[in-house]
């Protein structure tokens, strides 16, 4: 997915993909482990600049607010200071 150019089909149905399983718990340790937090800001400060398919936007920031919503996410982000800043 991270190779794919911004909005394709393949992009759209993985994100999409991730965004649905990431409801469950047991999937977030593996997104943040893949970098998905990075790629995900990073796709929409690209959003700023060039036309992304508004389908990846709704379904990244989707995903994202997952991500961070979950507990083993805030406790990591709680006790790495470091990896807290550098998202913003």
């Amino acid at each position: 997915m991270k190779a794919q150019d911004d909005g394709t089909v393949i992009q759209r149905f993985c994100i999409a993909i991730l965004q649905k399983m990431s409801v469950k718990e047991d999937t977030i340790p593996i997104y943040m482990k893949c970098g998905i937090i990075d790629w995900i800001i990073k796709l929409l400060q690209r959003s700023r600049i060039s036309e992304i398919h508004i389908f990846c936007l709704d379904f990244a920031s989707a995903l994202l607010a997952n991500i961070l919503h979950s507990n083993i996410t805030i406790e990591y982000l709680e006790n790495n200071s470091t990896t807290c800043k550098n998202v913003i």
